[in-house]
């Protein structure tokens, strides 16, 4: 049974909360995240990514960035901007973009539960990802960025969800991206018995985003022996909540071979038909190339949930055998659109030379990742793009 726990929140002074946050520090390679900071002196940015304020001979893991980090993070703290909360409460975090609205729990999950596999991944972590953000959890003590979770629906926490969302909020406000943000505060008692004793009912939590820092915050648990510290932020959202939209591929070359050439051999093993399709669903993928669309109709069960999933068969049926790519993580050749960006995004790349072909994808669903999860497999690399994103900064789980 999984553990959530209420905390004492690292958190901005209300005034401040809009101008504080950040997108994820992933979102941002360095150049952008330093016209961003550039931008919003004030951005969480400059403490989640503090290289962004450094020299770029610095390299982005040199010890420096850590240090910068600290700095920025302890002004924060003497300046006001940053408070802790008086008392250990849950939050709810609501994130509406106009059509969708989904409402989270935040709270602290355990690293136990986590290395115990209660707490389910679904992807693999890539070594240098996870030393950047163990050695910035370390630096600063703290968890700055909370890890998305998903759990089954239950009735009892939305109860709570209505209830508590009646109540004044902590923090609203619209960002430039037109997301509206609000943090409710959760101390009532008997809400706070409720939260618990609900999430210790589930068999598991799903790691919908965020595996990295997950992972980070098991590494950092063993070595500092703080005993908050086997103890993460998390957001766990109601699976039938999650908005998951399509990870898109683009290739920058065809392998050599012309466009003809390509359509011809993908017929052997999908249903080719020239224009955009009418509706996207599982098993069809849309290819840009020449400033034309194409729909691939893919017809065949692969057999387990993993094999069938949309992303592994344009891999194994498509990008390996016609577009040599061998290896999605590590290949040059190939890049990853968010589903935000849709097909006018891909145009782009394509139409302005950039990239060759583009691959536009049906969403994984929320049954086929838990499914993946449960049978301890992992999907294939950029699987999932979920929006709108969380912001960074409002809560902060610190351990010193």
């Amino acid at each position: 049974m999984p553990t959530f726990e209420p905390f004492h929140a690292l958190r901005p002074d209300p005034k401040y909360a809009e101008a504080f946050s950040s997108l994820p520090y992933d979102v941002f390679n360095r150049a952008e995240g330093r016209l961003e900071v550039r931008r919003r002196p004030l951005s969480f940015l400059r403490i989640d990514k503090a290289e962004v304020t450094l020299p770029d001979l610095i390299d982005d893991h040199d010890s420096r960035v850590y240090q910068q980090a600290v700095l920025h993070f302890k002004e924060a703290i003497e300046r006001g901007i940053l408070l802790t909360d008086d008392v250990e409460s849950y939050y709810l975090y609501r994130l509406t973009d106009g059509t969708h609205t989904q409402t989270g729990f935040v709270g602290c999950v355990s690293v136990a539960d986590y290395d115990q596999g209660i707490i389910r991944k679904h992807e693999f972590t890539r070594p240098d990802k996870e030393r950047d953000r163990v050695r910035h959890v370390q630096s600063l003590a703290a968890h700055t960025g909370p890890i998305l979770l998903a759990h089954h629906p239950d009735d009892e926490l939305n109860r709570v969800v209505s209830e508590q969302t009646s109540q004044s909020p902590l923090y609203q406000f619209t960002a430039e991206d037109g997301i509206e943000h609000t943090i409710y505060k959760i101390t009532d008692r008997d809400a706070m018995m409720t939260i618990g004793s609900q999430f210790a009912r589930h068999d598991h939590l799903y790691i919908a985003d965020g595996h990295h820092r997950a992972e980070a915050a098991s590494q950092v648990a063993r070595l500092n022996p703080h005993e908050d510290a086997g103890l993460f932020l998390a957001v766990s959202f109601s699976s039938d909540q999650l908005n998951i939209q399509g990870y898109h591929r683009v290739v920058e070359d065809l392998y050599g071979q012309s466009v003809d050439d390509l359509l011809e051999r993908l017929s052997s093993r999908f249903n080719v038909t020239e224009g955009r399709a009418t509706e996207t669903k599982k098993h069809r993928f849309e290819m840009y190339v020449k400033q034309k669309w194409y729909t691939l109709d893919y017809e065949k069960n692969r057999g387990s949930v993993k094999e069938d999933l949309d992303v592994a068969i344009l891999q194994d049926e498509l990008l390996t055998p016609f577009l040599g790519i061998e290896d999605p993580r590590t290949d040059a050749r190939i890049q990853f659109v968010g589903g935000v960006r849709g097909y006018d995004g891909l145009e782009q790349l394509v139409d302005q030379g950039t990239m060759a072909v583009a691959f536009h994808l049906h969403p994984t669903s929320l049954t086929e990742l838990m499914a993946v999860a449960d049978s301890g497999e992992v999907m294939p690399p950029k699987s999932t793009w979920f929006e709108p994103k969380l912001r960074s900064g409002l809560l902060i789980h610190p351990f010193f």
